[in-house]
């Protein structure tokens, strides 16, 4: 699965959630090799969408592998593991990193 495919379904997935009409956050996600992309979510007012591109302010900044992500997803790779072993890096408001770890990579 490429980069591309994972957010096309990431977006399907935010299509279908229903989020808390109260939460807005900015998420930036940089993706590094093999397969790079750079994309951002924008969640506000009950929606969301993921777009292309690096916003200029994000609340929530992960970098990653796209072997690493792609893991995430599939549930092949421990996100805490991941993190303390320097295999993701973030930035920003843990509150909300929280929230949306559970959002994105929940089946």
């Amino acid at each position: 699965m490429s980069t591309k495919e994972l957010f096309a379904i990431l977006q399907e997935k935010l299509n279908r959630a229903r989020l808390d009409p109260n939460l807005t956050a900015t998420v930036f996600f940089n993706i590094t090799e093999p397969d790079p992309a750079r994309w951002h979510g924008r969640i506000d007012g009950g929606g969301a969408e993921l777009l292309d591109g690096e916003p200029p302010a994000p609340d929530i900044t992960i970098t990653a592998s796209s072997a690493t992500v792609l893991g995430l997803f599939q549930k092949t790779v421990n996100p805490m593991m991941a993190f303390m072993t320097g295999k993701i890096k973030l930035k920003g408001d843990p509150a909300k990193v929280a929230v949306l770890k559970g959002l994105l990579f929940q089946k």
